[in-house]
C-alpha cells in the first residue's frame, strides 16, 4: 500500500487520523506493544520534517490509504467551475501578489459564514443519471423535462394565441417538472460563489445526488435491490471519505426532488419506493424535499418549481403587475385535476370535488385527463390567473404542485389537509396560512357535509383582496429564476440556502468540536 506524500507536507492535521487508524490496525493484527505504537508515530513526526520526502509506506494491508489519496485528489479537483468552462476559459496574466492578497481578502470577507463544499461523487450519482433519459415508460418526457438545466422547454406560443400578450415576459416561462429540483438546485449551486474545496472552511457539505431522478426511473421496477442499489452505493461511497467519516453525516445537505413518501420505504419491506431515508447511515443528513415527513426533525420542505423563470427584478415586478390587473376574476372558483380510481381517502376526495364542482355554476373544472395539463401548463397558468380560488386536494401526498402554481398566477389555494402547508414551508411561507390560504374540512366535504362552493362565497371580498395582495407578495418566495438571472430578489433556492446556514450554524453553535483521537 502507497501514500503519497507530495504536495502533504503542510497537511498534518488531515494525515494524523488516517496514520493513527493504521498504526492500530498494525497494532491488532500484529501485536504491537504501545511502546512501539508510540515509537512508530513518533517516526513518522520525523518524517514529517524532511521536504525531501516523497513517500512513506504502510504495510497492513489495509485501503484506508487508498481512500486517503482518493480523497486529496478530489480535493484538487474545483467543483466551482464546469468542465466546459475549464476548456473555454482563456490563461489570463498573473496578478501582482499584493492583488492577489487583497481578492482573497474581499472573497474571505464576502463569503465568511457561507461557505458550501460539494462532494464531487462519481457522475454515476448525478450526470450519468441525467444521461440516461430516454425510453423510460414511467418518464416518458424525462429528456425535454430536464433541458434548460432542469427548467424544461420554454412555452412557445404563437403570436395569434391569445396568451401570447398575457404570459409575459415570454422568455420566463418553462414547462417545469415537478421533480426536476435535483438538478435546479445542482446547477445553482455550482454557481454559487462561496463554494470552497475544503470542507472543515465551510458551514455545510452538499451531497448532489439526483435521487429523485433515480427513483423516476426505477419506480416501477418490482425488485426491492433494483431500487436501493444507488442508494445504498452512494452510502458505501461517503463512508470510504474522510471528510464524511469525521462528521458522520453532521453539517451535510441531500436534496430530494421528490415527496418523501417515495423515499420513505424500511429497507426489507417490500412496500411502495426506495429505502434512502430509511437508512440509518444518512440519519445525522438534513434532507431538503418538496413534501417532508412533518414529524420528522432532520427534513426541510422547498417549493414545488413552477413554470414562471424570470430573469430580472424586472420581469418579477411586470408579471406581479400583470397579476393585480386581473383582480378582477370572472372565475369563482377552479379545479384542475382529474379523476382518480384509487382506494385512498385523497382519490375519493379528489372525486367528490370533481362532482360538486361539476353541480354548481359557481365552479370551473379543466380536467387533466382530457387536457395534458403537464403538456400545456400554459393553459392551467392561464385558467389560474382568471379564478379566484383554486381547488387543491391533497394526492399521493398532503401537498400538490397546484399549491404553487395557482399560487405565482395570483389564485388563493384552497386546501383540506391541514398538512398541506402549515407543517411544511415553515421558512418560505407565512406561519399565518390563513392569510393566503382557505382551510377547510376534508372530511365533511368527501362525505357531503360541506358545500365547499357556498362556504367560499361566504367570503368577504375584502378579504378577498386582502389575500390577493399577500400572495402577490410572496410570488419571488416561491419562485426559482434562472440559473443565469440578475435578479437580486430572494427565491425559493437562496431562502432554502439561508435556511439551511440558519440551522447548521446553531447546530455548530451547540455543540462542541470533536476531539482527535490517537
Amino acid at each position: 500500500m502507497y501514500v503519497s506524500m507530495q504536495d502533504h507536507s503542510g497537511s498534518f492535521v488531515n494525515l494524523l487520523p488516517m496514520v493513527s487508524s493504521n498504526l492500530q490496525k498494525c497494532r491488532g493484527t500484529r501485536k504491537l506493544s504501545t511502546a512501539s505504537l508510540a515509537l512508530s508515530f513518533f517516526f513518522f513526526l520525523g518524517f514529517m520534517g524532511l521536504q525531501n520526502m516523497h513517500s512513506l509506506f504502510f504495510n497492513c494491508g489495509d485501503s484506508a490509504a487508498e481512500n486517503f489519496t482518493l480523497q486529496q485528489q478530489q480535493r484538487q479537483r474545483q467543483p466551482t467551475m464546469d468542465d466546459g468552462a475549464k476548456e473555454a476559459g482563456a490563461a489570463a496574466p498573473l496578478p501582482m501578489i499584493g492583488t492577489i492578497q487583497n481578492q482573497q481578502s474581499e472573497e474571505d470577507a464576502d463569503c465568511a459564514g457561507r461557505y458550501i463544499y460539494m462532494y464531487d461523487l462519481p457522475p454515476q450519482f448525478n450526470r450519468k443519471i441525467a444521461e440516461e433519459c430516454t425510453g423510460n415508460p414511467a418518464w416518458i418526457r424525462l429528456c425535454e423535462d430536464l433541458s434548460n438545466m432542469g427548467l424544461g422547454k420554454q412555452f412557445i406560443l404563437d403570436s395569434n394565441d391569445s396568451l401570447s400578450n398575457l404570459l409575459l415576459p415570454y422568455d420566463a416561462w418553462y414547462k417545469s417538472n415537478q421533480y426536476s429540483l435535483d438538478i435546479v438546485y445542482h446547477e445553482r449551486l455550482k454557481r454559487y460563489p462561496c463554494l470552497t474545496d475544503d470542507p472543515e472552511k465551510a458551514v455545510f457539505s452538499y451531497i448532489p445526488f439526483y435521487s429523485a431522478l433515480d427513483f423516476g426511473q426505477n419506480m416501477l421496477d418490482t425488485t426491492m435491490s433494483a431500487r436501493d442499489r444507488l442508494s445504498q452505493r452512494l452510502v458505501g461511497w461517503l463512508q470510504n471519505n474522510l471528510h464524511w467519516a469525521r462528521t458522520g453525516g453532521k453539517n451535510h445537505m441531500l436534496l430530494i426532488g421528490r415527496i418523501a413518501q417515495d423515499h420513505g420505504r424500511k429497507e426489507f419491506e417490500d412496500q411502495w419506493g426506495n429505502c434512502l431515508l430509511s437508512l440509518t447511515e444518512l440519519e445525522n443528513v438534513t434532507k431538503v424535499v418538496v413534501d417532508r415527513f412533518w414529524w420528522r426533525d432532520d427534513q426541510i420542505a422547498m417549493p414545488y418549481p413552477t413554470s414562471f423563470h424570470p430573469y430580472s427584478d424586472d420581469q418579477i415586478v411586470s408579471w406581479q403587475q400583470t397579476i393585480l390587473d386581473n383582480a378582477r376574476r370572472e372565475l369563482p372558483v377552479l379545479f384542475v385535476g382529474g379523476p382518480r380510481n384509487d382506494k385512498f381517502f385523497s382519490g375519493s376526495l379528489r372525486n367528490k370535488l370533481m362532482q360538486q364542482c361539476l353541480n354548481s355554476s359557481r365552479c370551473t373544472l379543466l380536467r387533466c385527463d382530457i387536457v395534458d395539463c403537464e403538456k400545456n401548463p400554459q393553459r392551467l397558468t392561464h385558467a389560474f390567473l382568471k379564478s379566484v380560488f383554486c381547488l387543491q386536494p391533497p394526492g399521493d401526498s398532503p401537498t400538490r404542485k397546484g399549491i404553487f402554481d395557482c399560487m405565482v398566477s395570483g389564485c388563493i389555494p384552497v386546501i383540506f389537509d391541514p398538512h398541506s402547508i402549515s407543517d411544511q414551508y415553515t421558512v418560505h411561507l407565512p406561519m399565518n396560512v390563513s392569510s393566503f390560504s382557505v382551510l377547510l374540512d376534508g372530511q365533511a366535504a368527501h362525505d357531503g357535509e360541506l358545500d365547499v362552493m357556498e362556504e367560499l362565497s361566504r367570503i368577504p371580498a375584502t378579504t378577498i383582496a386582502t389575500m390577493q395582495r399577500t400572495i402577490n407578495a410572496l410570488i419571488p418566495n416561491i419562485l426559482y429564476k434562472r440559473y443565469d438571472s440578475n435578479q437580486t430578489t430572494r427565491d425559493a433556492f437562496d431562502i432554502t440556502l439561508e435556511a439551511l446556514f440558519n440551522r447548521f450554524t446553531r447546530a455548530s453553535t451547540n455543540s462542541s468540536e470533536i476531539p482527535l483521537q490517537l
